[in-house]
């Protein structure tokens, strides 16, 4: 991991994938007369502020469960390729060999590979970790690191975005949905086929879940405070948050989307109103999984049915065994209007939703799968004792790899509740 400043060492010992070093300055483009630039908008910004700098990276190829590793950075024709980013809070984890995370892309690739061998390799950045004492290493450089990543696969491996699954668990997740947003408003590179988010951590200010001090009593992050994995205090909760948020006001959690993209007090006249929430132009195929014990359950319905309300069908596809909560759902996972909202934010939102309630622009050619797993716990396809649920999950997250894989249309074959 990168915690703090990289030191000079040699790289650490491998055995089932292959190193790789990431020098930024083959792969980002300089400003000058004519070009503007890789690092420009939010991501300057947000440098500026906390004085993010540069730095070189590392990166970690990895191959099926059992196949010997890979030789090469360099993309075959056509290759399709797994880019994963670990979770962790943004200040633990690690893309190298002994974090779940690898464990997870490479049993994801056996699967693919016995089904189809559409994709063959996965690729993880070792991006910055945060740290209390230097809020340079505070967002967005990860952000930044994970966009020289991703540049790095199509500038320097060769690999097509149109064949690149971008894939991330819980603040990873977070991060590959940074990602695409900066795509999508910078334009710097086209945007990849398809998004898997796993246990997404999308609303880091915690707006679900309501003041600290009077909670929402039906927030998912009161009712499952005992049923998840993950720590469910406040100490745990500012450990995380604060060394993020570095040199930035505490309210960017709440208001800046590239943070908390289901945030409920992003200000809508930053495109954070109906239909598209923010997610337009989004990739075509997103795919999130989940589970009703999760801290965040309720985080993932919004983003969810946010991501598909500006599709063109509209609401989620859905698979997993917890499908019969969502049939009256879809306005309420869509609006949250029974969770508390200062009335400053509720004035400008009834406004913004009056003025713009026609579609300013088309609806996105979009399928949203939501793979909804009863009584399952964060960030479960990680977990090998959370059987038979796991393999479960990583068997339709395979099968819908497979479709897209398969298909060159605008709109791949999509999981439903009646395939899986």
């Amino acid at each position: 991991m990168l915690a703090g400043k990289p030191a000079k060492r040699p790289p650490p010992p491998v055995n089932t994938s292959m190193y790789v070093k990431v020098d930024p300055d083959e792969v980002l483009q300089p400003v000058n007369d004519r070009e503007k630039g890789d690092i420009r908008g939010e991501l300057a910004r947000a440098m500026e502020i906390q004085q993010t700098k540069i730095a070189t990276l590392c990166g970690y190829f990895y191959t099926a469960t059992g196949a010997p590793p890979t030789t090469t950075y360099r993309a075959e024709p056509h290759e399709r390729l797994l880019l994963h980013f670990h979770g962790g809070a943004y200040w633990m984890g690690t893309a190298q060999e002994s974090g779940l995370s690898a464990k997870f892309c490479s049993d994801l690739l056996a699967r693919i590979q016995e089904k189809d061998g559409s994709i063959k390799r996965a690729f993880q950045m070792e991006f910055r970790l945060t740290r209390h004492d230097d809020p340079t290493f505070g967002y967005p450089a990860a952000l930044l690191d994970a966009l020289v990543g991703y540049l790095y696969l199509i500038r320097v491996c060769g690999f097509e975005p149109k064949n690149i699954v971008m894939s991330g668990d819980s603040s990873g997740g977070n991060l590959a949905l940074a990602l695409c947003r900066y795509l999508r408003d910078e334009g710097v590179a086209d945007l990849p086929v398809a998004l898997l988010l796993l246990s997404p951590w999308c609303d880091i200010s915690r707006s679900h879940s309501g003041p600290v001090l009077s909670p929402n009593a039906f927030s998912t992050t009161v009712l499952n405070c005992k049923s998840d994995v993950i720590d469910a205090s406040l100490l745990y909760r500012n450990t995380s948050v604060n060394p993020l948020l570095g040199r930035l006001p505490a309210e960017e959690t709440y208001i800046n989307p590239y943070i908390s993209p289901v945030s409920l007090q992003l200000d809508p006249s930053y495109g954070s109103n109906p239909p598209h929430w923010g997610f337009a132009g989004f990739p075509k195929h997103v795919y999130i999984s989940t589970g009703s014990a999760e801290l965040n359950y309720e985080q993932h319905l919004t983003l969810a049915y946010r991501m598909a309300e500006g599709s063109v069908r509209g609401v989620p596809l859905f698979a997993g065994n917890n499908l019969e909560r969502h049939e009256d759902e879809p306005h309420q996972c869509v609006w949250r209007s029974d969770y508390p909202r200062a009335p400053a934010w509720v004035a400008r939102h009834d406004t913004a939703v009056k003025e713009g309630t026609s579609v300013s622009s088309p609806l996105d050619q979009r399928d949203v799968v939501l793979d909804d797993t009863k009584d399952g716990v964060h960030i479960l396809p990680l977990f090998k004792w959370f059987e038979p649920e796991r393999s479960q999950v990583l068997d339709r997250i395979t099968s819908w790899i497979c479709d897209i894989s398969k298909s060159s249309l605008p709109n791949a074959p999509v999981i439903s509740a009646t395939n899986v």
